[in-house]
């Protein structure tokens, strides 16, 4: 019995060892000084703002899930980042698949607009030769981030263009 207890107790250890209490402290085992950008506990997708070995600023998106003791696993198996220049604003839009090589890979549509204050949302199409497979309006959130999570993915090969949009519907930026 009391050797059970002893494991049980060095499981309980090991997980919460594992794990963070916040999101944060789970990135910031693997990088230094993350900003999350956007986090989404349903389907467990992290972006945030962080810097990489050279000291260069680079955007992450991630995976992640909250064990059973409620408690942050980050994984970074699946890591997609990208060099950006903060001082240089930009806008940029990804198809993205976490989980690729599973049994229920997450797809999404993503992206942030950093130029214009005032966008308030992106329309987006995902378009093949046949034409439009996906068309959609998508928020944009405080920290210039947007997220779409698709029901399911896009097997062919395929072209995006968006519209960044203020809060009355007018057109601030178009990308065809």
């Amino acid at each position: 019995m009391r050797k059970l207890l002893a494991i049980l107790v060095f499981l309980i250890l090991f997980t919460i060892g594992c794990s963070s209490q916040t999101l944060h402290d789970a990135i910031n085992g693997k990088y230094e000084s993350p900003e999350i950008l956007y986090q989404n506990d349903d389907v467990g997708v992290v972006i945030f703002l962080t810097k990489n070995n050279d000291g260069d600023y680079i955007i992450c998106r991630s995976s992640y899930e909250r064990n059973n003791f409620n408690r942050y696993v980050f994984d970074s198996n699946d890591d997609f980042s990208f060099p950006i220049d903060i001082s240089n604003k930009s806008e940029f839009i990804y198809m993205d698949i976490i989980g690729e090589h599973t049994e229920t890979p997450l797809h999404m549509v993503w992206g942030g607009i950093f130029h214009y204050p005032s966008a308030k949302h992106v329309a987006y199409k995902v378009q093949n030769n046949e034409g439009t497979v996906i068309q959609n309006e998508v928020d944009i959130n405080k920290k210039h981030i947007f997220v779409d999570i698709l029901a399911e993915g896009i097997e062919e090969s395929h072209s995006i263009t968006f519209d960044v949009m203020d809060r009355d519907g007018n057109i601030l930026f178009s990308y065809n």
